[in-house]
C-alpha cells in the first residue's frame, strides 16, 4: 500500500486533518508504528509539541483515528499555515 500525502495543522498537541478534504477537520493521532507491527500504535506516537500552531505535511497510512508509519515531510511557516487554514479550514 502506498503512503498518502496528508496536510493538517497541529492545535493543542493534536493533528487536525485538513487535506484530503475527506478528513473533514477531524483530529487524528500520528505514529511511526506500522499497521503490521505487533505493538500498539501508542508506542510510536509522535510528540507534536514542536509543531504546535503550524501546518505540517506528512506521509502515512490512514486507518480510523490513527495515521501509521508517519514521516513528517514538511512544515509551514506562519504565513503558509494561515494560507492552509484559509483554504482547507472549516
Amino acid at each position: 500500500m502506498m503512503a498518502e500525502l496528508l496536510i493538517g495543522i497541529v492545535k493543542n498537541g493534536a493533528f487536525k486533518l485538513l487535506s484530503p478534504r475527506s478528513g473533514d477537520g477531524r483530529r487524528v493521532r500520528l505514529t511511526t508504528t506500522s499497521m503490521q507491527d505487533s505493538v500498539p500504535p501508542e508506542n510510536g506516537e509522535l510528540n507534536l509539541l514542536e509543531y504546535e500552531g503550524l501546518a505540517i505535511g506528512i506521509e502515512g497510512h490512514s486507518s480510523g483515528d490513527w495515521i501509521y508509519s508517519v514521516s513528517v515531510i514538511d512544515t509551514g511557516d506562519p504565513i503558509v499555515t494561515a494560507l492552509v487554514e484559509n483554504v482547507f479550514g472549516r
